[in-house]
């Protein structure tokens, strides 16, 4: 791990030398990335230049040929994106789809739905989401309860 910091900040996680290969293809090559606290980053390229393969290394979705990836300070490797989901690494495709008969907290943790012995606490997801919507400045307007058939 670098002892490199930006703004006084550490690295939040960082990939190095991430080569995956797939039959006929080699779809990375010495991918090295580090991402800060605070910062929003967008990966673009060509259709085939690997952007969804290196997302899916880093959420745990594929595991890397080759190279390391650390996650605060930490080395780590995931076996299956549940793990890097519960050190808050998941993946928001492009193609999302919502399920219209359900309300805004079973969209937003849909599978990852707080419960205990099966049984999903409707209480602590509606709350969750709160948090989230208030965090990201729409808890005056969209209600974790809404059903997402009702948006606009």
């Amino acid at each position: 791990m670098t002892d490199e910091k930006r703004n006084g900040k550490k690295p939040l996680m960082e990939v190095k030398d991430i080569t995956k290969k797939f039959p006929g293809v080699k779809a990375l090559d010495n991918v090295s990335l580090t991402f800060y606290p605070g910062e929003i980053h967008a990966v673009v390229g060509e259709n085939g230049a690997g952007k969804s393969t290196l997302m899916k290394v880093m959420a745990g979705a594929y595991k890397p040929d080759q190279g390391t990836i650390y996650f605060q300070d930490e080395k780590v490797s995931f076996s299956h994106p549940v793990e890097a989901q519960r050190m808050g690494i998941s993946i928001i495709y492009q193609e999302f789809n919502l399920l219209p008969e359900r309300t805004v907290a079973q969209n937003i943790y849909l599978g990852r739905e707080p419960s205990k012995f099966g049984v999903i606490n409707l209480r602590q997801l509606n709350k969750q989401t709160e948090d989230v919507l208030k965090d990201l400045g729409v808890d005056k307007m969209i209600s974790p309860t809404s059903m997402v058939s009702s948006l606009s």
